[in-house]
C-alpha cells in the first residue's frame, strides 16, 4: 500500500517543477532560432529542445485607437486614447464610453526582455528538453 501511494505521489509531481531542480544557462541565440548552454553540459541545446515561459516572448495586443482629438489652426481639441480590441482603455482599464470622431485598428508589440547572451533559471524536463523560466537577475542578466 504505501508502494502504491509513493508511486502515485511520484506520477503526479513528475512533470513539477522544484526549485531545487533549476539550473543556469546561457542565451547563445534570440529570437529567430534560439539555443541555449547549460552550465556545466557540453553542447548547447536547440529550439526544438527549449519551451519558454508566456512572458519571455514577444507579445501582441490588438487595439483600436480612438481619435477624438483634431487640430483647429495650431491649437488641440480633444484627445487620443488606446482603446483594446475589448472596449477598454489602455492606459486606465475602464470601459470606453465617448463616441470617436475616427478611429485605427492595430496592434501594440510589447517586445521580449531576453537578448543574446543572458544568463537565464532553466529546469531540465523529460526528453532533454529544457523550460527556461526567466533572466537570472541576481547574477546580472
Amino acid at each position: 500500500m504505501l508502494q502504491d501511494a509513493l508511486r502515485k505521489l511520484r506520477e503526479k509531481t513528475k512533470d513539477d517543477i522544484d526549485a531545487r531542480d533549476t539550473e543556469r544557462a546561457t542565451l547563445l541565440s534570440w529570437p529567430g532560432s534560439p539555443s541555449i548552454e547549460v552550465d556545466g553540459d557540453l553542447a548547447p541545446y536547440p529550439a526544438d529542445k527549449l519551451v519558454f515561459a508566456d512572458y519571455l516572448l514577444d507579445r501582441e495586443v490588438k487595439a483600436d485607437f480612438i481619435a477624438a482629438e483634431y487640430l483647429e489652426g495650431d491649437e488641440a481639441k480633444g484627445s487620443v486614447t488606446g482603446v483594446l480590441a475589448n472596449g477598454v482603455v489602455y492606459e486606465t482599464g475602464e470601459p470606453y464610453k465617448q463616441a470617436p470622431r475616427s478611429s485605427l485598428r492595430g496592434k501594440l508589440v510589447i517586445p521580449s526582455p531576453l537578448q543574446v547572451g543572458d544568463r537565464l533559471i532553466v529546469s531540465r524536463l523529460s526528453g532533454q528538453r529544457y523550460y527556461v523560466h526567466g533572466k537570472d537577475v541576481g547574477a546580472g542578466g
